[in-house]
């Protein structure tokens, strides 16, 4: 068991950590490969996700749902608790809701599960990312911008793999191995970029980081569990709700912190020790998720 999980955590610590390593030998910046990823990659991994691995999106429904409780749900809880600390909770309180799940949960559930897997969790992560543009942009001083999610290519992936899978509608052949090729780039591009990210983000506030690295995966448990006892999952969407749930905070919330000037150097120490955080406590998670 030991084993099956070095499998599948070696390609996201090898990967990320080359990533780290080159970053600090020398500086080079992630923009414009993230935005090619972004922009390209990505929405051609999901599409061709969607579209050819997943079985039927009727999977999906009531999955999705049980992200949005783990999202708003973690929010909810922790909100009253917040008040009593010395922290920005409008700076801090997103870092709780908003999880890695595109750097971190997608190359997870795919190393862990399979590709159907990886499809399946897709409808998580865009919970996740629809929150983060949103309410979380909000809650960090920006303005909404609804109409701008669907010029997103992310978002209008999934929409046409979801309309691809709901009519059984398919590539031809011939592109097929293109697709698949190219989509196999995200992947890896994901996980050395978060590596360039983790080496620029600080730990000045190693107390909040700290505090942070404890909620954000133990409020997101809590919120799983809710959702479980109201629907019934298969055993592979629990597990994939459950690695879900204990995801760190996305590096995106140090990013739009900054951005929008909203105590980032705060931010950026909840996600650096909440991710530090992580190396620790995943492996103990997939090895009980495993046991299944």
């Amino acid at each position: 068991m030991i084993y099956q999980i070095l499998n599948i955590l070696m390609p996201v610590i090898l990967a990320s950590s080359i990533g780290y390593a080159y970053a600090k030998y020398k500086k080079i910046s992630m923009d414009i490969p993230n935005k090619i990823n972004l922009d390209i990659f990505i929405p051609i991994l999901i599409f061709y996700a969607i579209s050819e691995k997943l079985p039927s999106i009727k999977v999906l429904g009531y999955f999705s749902i049980g992200a949005v409780i783990v999202v708003l749900g973690s929010g909810l809880i922790l909100y009253p608790f917040l008040k009593y600390l010395n922290v920005n909770i409008k700076a801090f309180l997103p870092t709780m809701m908003f999880n890695n799940s595109i750097n971190l949960g997608l190359p997870l559930s795919l190393f862990a599960f399979g590709q159907e897997a990886m499809a399946m969790f897709i409808a998580l992560s865009l919970v996740q990312v629809i929150g983060q543009f949103t309410i979380a942009v909000y809650m960090y001083g920006g303005n909404i911008k609804v109409l701008e999610l669907f010029k997103n290519p992310v978002i209008i992936a999934t929409i046409f793999g979801l309309c691809f899978n709901y009519f059984d509608l398919h590539l031809p052949t011939l592109f097929l191995p293109s697709v698949e090729i190219i989509s196999q780039v995200a992947i890896p591009l994901i996980l050395f970029s978060l590596g360039v990210r983790l080496s620029t983000v600080s730990f000045k506030n190693l107390k909040v980081g700290l505090i942070g690295a404890v909620l954000c995966p133990l409020s997101g448990l809590i919120m799983a569990f809710f959702a479980m006892t109201i629907f019934e999952y298969t055993p592979l969407q629990i597990n994939l709700l459950i690695l879900f749930s204990i995801l760190p905070p996305a590096v995106l919330n140090a990013i739009l912190a900054e951005k929008y000037n909203h105590d980032s150097s705060m931010v950026a120490s909840v996600v650096a020790v909440g991710t530090l955080a992580s190396i620790i406590y995943i492996p103990v998670v997939l090895y009980f998720l495993l046991q299944n």
